[in-house]
């Protein structure tokens, strides 16, 4: 008797299937058990390892703190430029160990020039593997965008979250993403760089201001790594690289002195600034990066003299055209340093700029240049009018460019028009959509009598950018894997309310009020913008007073017993 098709498809595809079926759960519940308890098992090995090292006197305390440049760089002294020596992190581990005896603390500035969320996570994943820190401290997400890196195992439905067989298939898929960034700290040339780094256009002409390097790939290539290293704070590997750059290709003088006045040593960068005038005197460019070097120190007289020795070689110079730009707008600068608006207006409006598609990418855009000088001059003037019309301009050549975004604030402040403002940011959201716009909105709500509208633009920021979210719940499990103490905080001035937005309070995570500590200067403690209650850069003094803040939570962290030992500071 033939068997029904019926009972034939349950026998050859139902039971096979269903048996398949029932295998795998077993075999995955019979995973996730021994998973759950080797989770648990490590989690409480690496903490029990932290806490010994964090209760033995001789032990050294490792800290590593991540975000952005907020974290990677301060003003120096002389508030004239952004370097790591001064970043709060710098200061962090100074104030905490002269706060007590019982131990040594190692603050690692993990803070990346222009990064965000995704690439903060990246980098800590890799300093995890060598620096095994006992305390991280995290204030990242500013300059995320909607389109931000986030972890696979975000886009897996939340109730996934404690199964460790998806924790653990998701560490093996962020395994192979970060493959191509095990070398993060030790490159040498483009090809190098960590994928999200070459995915992102890194702009030499920010750093490189000189013509012969132009002729040499190699050279170019080997200072886009440098680059990428000097804006995640590896000031001495990028040098070395650099040094290595000007002894074989002699070119790379002008990034090489950027390093050195970046590590706090401009008679070096002078010095390398001199060799190359001296080598490559056709290069006018060497002058006006010296000049300013010069105008920046107040040296007004030195920086004559460089520009009145490069206009005497004018007939030394290689592309003429092309340079005469800079040495005219250098001695602009050094005429509104001088606090002659009206002499350096004159010699702006004479400016042409010349572009050259050969040396694009290693020149600042001359054009822009020229409009932003422009605008300071007239800003000295107080011709509101003028001064907003040319800074309209440069943005329209470098859209959300923050100097002249800037800039512009304090025009439309001086003005009393915050709608303009408003409407100026809005614009910049809708093209950018970075959350430090959201931020910058919500303290011009504050500033214009507002402060209601306050939390629901911190909340479209959140809506808006999902990897503020997924990148902090990254964090966490990347914490509580490691063992480590984990303390997250928000920009200064602003609440911790719009932190929970996006990193929720949980056990374990301790969280820092930044709220009011910056009130007692907040003018004289961010580094441009330097209105009150700005999102912005930290001067060295507002980093020292961030720094001294973080550091009463820090030392709360550290067992009473141990802590005994040493003497306030």
């Amino acid at each position: 008797m033939a068997r029904s098709p019926l009972r034939t498809l349950r026998r050859r595809v139902l039971r096979p299937a269903l048996s398949l079926l029932l295998g795998t759960t077993l075999t995955l519940v019979g995973i996730e058990a021994v998973l759950t308890l080797a989770y648990r098992g490590f989690a409480a090995y690496q903490r029990s390892n932290n806490q010994s090292a964090l209760s033995g006197a001789s032990e050294e305390v490792r800290v590593v703190c991540i975000g952005e440049s907020t974290t990677a760089v301060a003003g120096d002294e002389a508030g004239t430029m952004l370097v790591p020596r001064t970043s709060y992190p710098a200061y962090l581990e100074e104030i905490l160990n002269s706060r007590q005896s019982s131990r040594h603390f190692r603050v690692l500035n993990n803070g990346i020039m222009g990064g965000t969320s995704g690439s903060a996570l990246e980098l800590l994943r890799l300093t995890l593997k060598t620096a095994r820190p006992q305390v991280i401290i995290a204030m990242m997400g500013i300059k995320d965008t909607p389109n931000e890196w986030v972890p696979v195992s975000a886009w897996l439905p939340r109730w996934t979250d404690g199964l460790h067989t998806i924790q653990l298939a998701s560490w093996l898929l962020e395994g192979v993403r970060l493959r191509d960034n095990a070398n993060v700290t030790e490159i040498r040339q483009y090809s190098d760089l960590p994928r999200s780094a070459r995915e992102k256009v890194i702009v030499l002409g920010l750093y490189l201001r000189e013509l012969r390097i132009a002729d040499d790939a190699v050279a170019l290539d080997r200072a886009q790594a440098a680059v990428y290293l000097l804006r995640i704070g590896r000031l001495r590997q990028a040098e070395e690289l650099m040094l290595e750059v000007t002894k074989d290709r002699k070119v790379g003088y002008s990034l090489l002195a950027e390093i050195q006045l970046g590590a706090g040593r401009p008679d070096d960068a002078e010095a390398t600034l001199t060799a190359a005038i001296a080598l490559h005197p056709d290069d006018a460019m060497y002058r006006v990066q010296l000049a300013d070097l010069h105008t920046r120190r107040e040296d007004y007289a030195a920086a004559e003299s460089v520009l009145g020795a490069a206009m005497a070689d004018a007939a030394l110079w290689r592309e003429p055209e092309l340079t005469f730009p800079y040495v005219q707008l250098g001695r602009a600068d050094l005429l509104l340093a001088q606090g002659k608006p009206d002499e350096a207006l004159a010699l702006i409006d004479a400016v042409v700029p010349v572009a050259h598609p050969k040396y694009h990418d290693v020149l600042p855009p001359a054009r822009l240049l020229v409009v932003t000088a422009r605008a300071r001059s007239f800003m000295a003037l107080r011709d509101w009018p003028a001064a907003e019309s040319s800074l309209l301009e440069a943005l329209e050549i470098s859209p959300g460019r923050h100097s002249n975004m800037w800039l512009l604030s304090q025009v439309y402040r001086e003005t009393g028009q915050p709608e303009k403002e408003e409407e100026m940011r809005w614009r910049l959201l809708e093209s950018h959509g970075r959350v430090a716009e959201y931020f910058e909105l919500a303290k011009l709500f504050r500033l214009s009598g507002q402060p209601e509208r306050v939390p629901e633009v911190l909340a479209m920021a959140v809506e808006h950018t999902p990897s503020l979210k997924q990148n902090y719940a990254a964090l966490y499990a990347l914490a509580e894997q490691e063992g480590a103490q984990l303390v997250v905080m928000q920009y200064p001035s602003f609440d911790l309310d719009s932190l929970h937005l996006y990193a929720p309070e949980k056990p374990g995570v301790t969280f820092i009020d930044n709220l009011h500590v910056f009130d007692a200067d907040p003018e004289g403690f961010f580094f441009e913008p330097t209105f009150p209650n700005s999102f912005s850069h930290f001067t060295a003094s507002g980093a020292r007073a961030l720094a001294e803040h973080v550091a009463d939570t820090v030392l709360d962290l550290v067992p009473a017993e141990a802590a005994a030992g040493g003497a306030g500071g």
